[in-house]
């Protein structure tokens, strides 16, 4: 009986490629024939590439131990390895219009150019404060994902922008706080005012 677990897939209109929890990849096109192989760790991240017709050409895989795998499509064949320290892989995107360039962000917060267009093949770059959740490049600039946090940096690390989506739930805290402190003290003025165990049901 095979009980192994999915642990990352990707859907596409050339077909889906999969990865499992003893590190096969499986390739299973719209049309043709089933390819698969068995890397060492365990995948975190997927991402493909598209050749000029927009079909499917390659796949680049992060795993649980630094390693950062650019296969074949469809028949999942080694084009390049890369390697970040055996920190674990969080997020991966393209630097460049190909895949000479990736940026790779780990998740001790390190973010890392590699490609075989980098000098000795992998750069640090700067670290962000904790795991980054996703990465992309635009317009020369790194937009990061970290949580409910999302940051818009330089090349060198300089921070253009920030913005934390919690501080809106932070404010409805600090309102709920504040009408629960009244309605308390209301209550001991006059006891007609609801019971205290009721406070919670009050929102924004």
């Amino acid at each position: 009986m095979n009980n192994r677990i999915v642990l990352r897939s990707l859907v596409t209109s050339d077909g889906c490629l999969t990865a499992m929890d003893d590190g096969m990849i499986i390739w299973k096109p719209t049309h043709g024939k089933r390819h698969q192989t068995k890397l060492e760790s365990l995948a975190t991240v997927l991402l493909a590439f598209k050749n000029p017709n927009n079909r499917l050409e390659s796949i680049v895989v992060g795993d649980n131990r630094g390693g950062i795998i650019h296969l074949s499509i469809p028949c999942l064949e080694v084009i390049n390895r890369f390697n970040i320290e055996n920190e674990s892989i969080r997020s991966i995107c393209s630097a460049s219009e190909s895949t000479h360039r990736l940026l790779v962000a780990c998740q001790s917060g390190s973010i890392w150019m590699v490609g075989n267009m980098v000098p000795s093949r992998k750069v640090h770059i700067f670290d962000n404060d904790g795991p980054v959740t996703s990465i992309r490049v635009s317009n020369k600039e790194i937009h990061m994902q970290s949580g409910w946090q999302r940051r818009t940096i330089d090349f060198t690390g300089r921070q253009i922008s920030f913005h934390d989506a919690s501080d809106k739930f932070k404010k409805k805290d600090e309102i709920r706080a504040i009408r629960r402190a009244r309605l308390v003290e209301a209550q001991q003025n006059n006891s007609s005012y609801p019971a205290v165990m009721s406070l919670d049901t009050i929102t924004a």
